[in-house]
């Protein structure tokens, strides 16, 4: 099964010593007219090494590999059988990151999410712009290619 829809992400780190250090507001568009928001704040851990998500909807911690690769591995509390392992790996210019989503559902792989990404604004006065529904949707299955 091929799925696909339209999204926006809003990254925001903030100063080592605030809490949260890290929040995430991801907003999804689908063909069919189904959309979704999801926000999560994440922190630092003990040893300051990866950032730890623990709210009510998920659990997880992303950690950096190297400059260019980040590993992410999260789950949901509603879904306690399937796990998500997540790499994203950025462009040496900063403007696109590609990500690859494993599913585990009892430790055995359900499905892969692809996603292609590219930053429109580091300006946070841009996200309302950036935040509507997208006018129109068309998905051209030759960019998988």
């Amino acid at each position: 099964m091929l799925e696909s829809q339209l999204f926006r992400i809003r990254v925001e780190v903030f100063d080592a010593t605030a809490r949260p250090v890290y929040r995430q507001t991801s907003r999804y568009w689908w063909p069919d007219g189904r959309e979704f928001e999801l926000v999560y704040d994440a922190d630092f851990d003990g040893a300051g090494d990866r950032i730890v998500i623990d709210t009510d909807r998920m659990t997880g911690s992303c950690r950096a590999i190297d400059d260019d690769v980040l590993y992410i591995e999260f789950g949901f509390r509603a879904t306690p059988r399937q796990r998500v392992g997540e790499m994203i790996q950025l462009s040496r210019d900063g403007r696109h990151r590609a990500r690859t989503w494993h599913w585990y559902e009892d430790e055995r792989l359900a499905r892969l999410t692809l996603v292609r990404e590219r930053r429109t604004s580091l300006d946070p006065a841009d996200w309302p712009a950036t935040h509507a529904r997208p006018t129109g949707f068309a998905f051209d299955s030759s960019a998988m290619a």
